[in-house]
């Protein structure tokens, strides 16, 4: 056997090694951590033209079992998304459900004791959104947190007409809470457009991946979608940041 054929057999025991270790690797508690395996996929493309002499045979009867692994992957991450999106679609039912239950009906003029009542089941539509927020996804967090926040004005006009009387103290108190309760509603506004305009760019990545012709193309839209997947992560922590300090502030109006 010649050098040349040692060294192609060697390349291919080479990539034959990291495809096992990316089909078995990259799992925490048997789940498997899609932005590490896909990053070590990219790593084992490389390889294929990286390493060389590699005989045409063991090329292709590797590149089909690499691109066999990444497609079974690709299945799975696919289900997860969507049984992710089903449950996170009935928890969006069950907070809106909850937080309407609480808008006052003004056909029978509510009185404290009744306002406080509804407090407590919008307060509770609060209290499922911080629970089950692991479990949704953004735009769906993002259309309960809009119901919430709406009834919130609803209750808060009921209140600010029976405090109206209340003292200077405690109106330059209130108003100072309200203007940063705006600027957190502007905060939000703003994060919410940039982390639907990144959905929609990480969107567009995910479609040029899945239908790339070109390899190298599709590796840089990997690294490209996984930076994106990235920011996206920064702007939901900064949105629930502020939908804290926005919950905070109005908790002070009560």
């Amino acid at each position: 056997m010649g050098d040349n054929d040692k060294k192609a057999l060697a390349n291919a025991k080479a990539i034959k090694c990291a495809i096992q270790s990316l089909a078995g690797g990259h799992r925490d508690w048997l789940k498997r951590q899609y932005k590490e395996f896909w990053a070590h996929a990219r790593q084992v493309s490389d390889m294929f033209k990286a390493l060389k002499p590699l005989r045409r045979e063991d090329r292709e009867r590797l590149w089909e079992e690499f691109s066999s692994v990444c497609e079974e992957v690709k299945r799975k991450q696919h289900s997860e998304h969507d049984s992710r999106k089903f449950k996170s679609e009935q928890h969006r039912g069950d907070i809106i459900q909850e937080a309407e239950s609480a808008r006052p009906c003004w056909l029978d003029t509510p009185d404290v004791d009744e306002m406080k009542a509804l407090g407590r089941v919008l307060r509770n539509a609060g209290s499922m959104l911080s629970k089950y927020k692991e479990e949704m996804f953004g735009e769906h967090k993002q259309e309960c947190f809009e119901r919430i926040k709406e009834i919130r004005r609803i209750h808060d006009a009921w209140w600010e007409e029976l405090k109206r009387h209340r003292s200077k103290r405690q109106e330059e108190f209130q108003l100072k809470v309200r203007g940063n309760l705006e600027k957190n509603y502007e905060r939000h506004r703003k994060a919410t457009v940039a982390l639907r305009r990144m959905r929609n760019h990480a969107d567009d990545l995910r479609d040029k991946v899945n239908s790339a012709w070109n390899d190298d193309f599709r590796d840089r839209a990997y690294i490209w979608l996984s930076e994106t997947e990235d920011k996206i992560r920064d702007i939901e922590e900064s949105i629930q940041r502020i939908e804290d300090w926005i919950r905070e502030d109005e908790e002070k109006l009560r």
